[in-house]
C-alpha cells in the first residue's frame, strides 16, 4: 500500500488506483477561512458581496504551499491504525513542499526510494503527483483570481449605480 498525501488548504478527496492506494488528503481550510465561509448567508438574507470578496482574499493568501507526500507503511499493523495516527517512517517516504509564491521547492527522499531500495519504482509516481498537483493548484488559483475580479466588478457596478441614484436629478 502506498499513501500519497497532498496538502493544499482545501477539502479532502480520495480514490483507489489498482493495487496502489492514492489517498489525496487536502488539509482542511484554515479556521479563519472556514469562519468566513460559514458566515456567508448565515442569516438567510443573501450573500453580502463584501464578505464573499473577503473570503476569496483569505483563500488566495492562504494557498501558499503545496505539500506532496508519498509513503509506504512499515507493516500490516500500521495499516490497522486510523489514518490520523499513521506516521511515515523517514526511510519510507518522499516529501515535497512547493512554495507557490517564491517558487522554492524542498524535497525529502527516504532511503528506500533511492539506489536499489524496494520503493524506487514509486519515485516516478511521486514526480507525476507533483506535476499534476502543481497544474491543479495553478488552475485553482486562476479560478480564485477570476472569481475575485468578477466580484470586484459587481462591487464597482453597485457603487456606480448607487452614486447615480443618490445624485439630485
Amino acid at each position: 500500500m502506498v499513501n500519497n498525501t497532498f496538502n493544499e488548504n482545501t477539502e479532502s478527496n480520495g480514490q483507489a488506483i489498482g493495487n496502489v492506494e492514492n489517498n489525496s488528503h487536502f488539509s482542511k481550510p484554515s479556521s479563519e477561512f472556514k469562519i468566513k465561509v460559514k458566515k456567508l448567508n448565515a442569516k438567510g438574507e443573501g450573500f453580502n458581496i463584501d464578505e464573499v470578496i473577503d473570503a476569496i482574499q483569505t483563500a488566495i493568501v492562504e494557498v501558499v504551499e503545496l505539500e506532496i507526500t508519498t509513503w509506504v507503511p512499515e507493516s500490516s499493523t500500521q495499516l490497522e491504525q486510523p489514518k490520523e495516527q499513521q506516521i511515515a517512517q523517514p526511510g519510507n517516504k518522499m516529501h515535497t513542499i512547493i512554495n507557490l509564491i517564491d517558487g522554492d521547492i524542498t524535497n525529502e527522499v527516504g532511503s528506500q526510494f533511492v539506489g536499489s531500495g524496494p520503493y524506487t519504482e514509486l519515485r516516478e509516481f511521486h514526480l507525476t503527483q507533483i506535476k499534476e498537483s502543481r497544474e491543479i493548484m495553478q488552475k485553482n488559483i486562476e479560478s480564485l483570481q477570476k472569481l475575485y475580479g468578477f466580484f470586484l466588478e459587481i462591487m464597482k457596478s453597485r457603487k456606480t449605480s448607487q452614486q447615480s441614484l443618490s445624485r439630485p436629478q
